[in-house]
């Protein structure tokens, strides 16, 4: 199949104003060949002044290959479905609106796809950029809460629970045509924080004989801001985990009781470990982890509660 473009980088967009122009000059000032490539951003129903911005910025870089589209049916899995289909690149490689790709992002990716034609999806390092204060209940089980993804300095074929993040992504495009689109019955919507559209969608990859690979020098920045902390935010993101699993493992009964099995026996182990921060004195990491394990229980028992 002929493609316009190398790859097609896309950013899904919602309410993020403060963030997306510079998501999208983090790719365009990448020092790649402007010819090979075009930036692409959904918007997905904002009621800030993103879609302003994106007219704005569209009009005063006519030398960039840069267009945007408003997705209108709400939710993350729609928006990065649309960018799919909008896509004209061999190559679709997904940047989160809050996040800023790193010196050699586009580079990394291009290059690998061409040198491994049997891997189908790769995904890279997120490190987040906190732009507050860290509370002092935070730990190392909470880096999905803030997008924390770093699987080391090497590359490494990724095979099991382990999986890229939506903020640093990328797919070949026939990928889509052969395993299926993002699940629309997952992932956030609007304020909605339910998860595991990205869990499902490398799930039936891996299930198809693809390859996924993670690789450390496709780096990110991801913003965090002082709201990912608020307990409210935490309750409703972790049992998002819980209600995203439970939906995507929808009539089946068997995985149904043992993911469940799972969790339960992952609030066991927390508190094991939790023993830990107890005897270091540092009770606010134990209550928190304690309480992320139960809600992710309470966001499967009740999936309608996590959307």
């Amino acid at each position: 199949m002929n493609y316009q473009y190398k790859v097609s980088a896309v950013i899904c967009s919602y309410n993020r104003a403060r963030f997306v122009i510079k998501a999208v000059e983090s790719i365009f000032n990448q020092g790649y060949d402007l010819s090979l490539f075009e930036v692409i951003v959904v918007d997905n129903n904002s009621t800030d002044n993103t879609v302003a911005l994106l007219e704005e910025y569209k009009n005063m870089h006519p030398q960039y290959n840069f267009s945007y589209y408003v997705e209108r049916n709400q939710g993350v899995a729609y928006a990065r479905n649309r960018c799919a289909h909008e896509a004209k690149g061999e190559i679709i490689a997904y940047l989160d609106d809050d996040s800023e790709a790193q010196p050699g992002w586009l580079n990394t990716i291009l290059s690998f796809f061409d040198t491994h034609p049997d891997v189908y999806s790769v995904g890279g390092l997120i490190t987040p950029r906190f732009l507050t204060g860290i509370p002092n209940w935070y730990s190392k089980y909470f880096n999905g809460l803030v997008g924390s993804f770093d699987q080391g300095p090497a590359v490494k074929q990724l095979t099991g629970e382990r999986y890229p993040c939506g903020a640093n992504m990328a797919f070949r495009k026939d990928a889509f045509e052969k395993i299926g689109y993002f699940n629309t019955l997952l992932g956030r919507s609007g304020t909605g924080l339910l998860a595991n559209e990205e869990k499902d969608i490398y799930k039936r990859i891996l299930a198809g004989g693809f390859k996924v690979y993670y690789l450390p020098s496709m780096s990110v920045l991801h913003a965090v801001e002082a709201n990912k902390f608020d307990t409210k935010y935490v309750r409703r993101h972790s049992m998002g985990i819980g209600g995203g699993e439970r939906l995507r493992l929808k009539g089946q009964t068997g995985a149904l009781i043992k993911k469940f099995i799972e969790y339960v026996a992952k609030w066991g182990y927390a508190i094991l470990y939790g023993i830990g921060f107890l005897l270091r004195g540092q009770w606010s990491k134990f209550y928190m982890l304690e309480r992320f394990r139960w809600w992710v229980i309470v966001g499967f028992l009740n999936p309608d509660g996590a959307k």
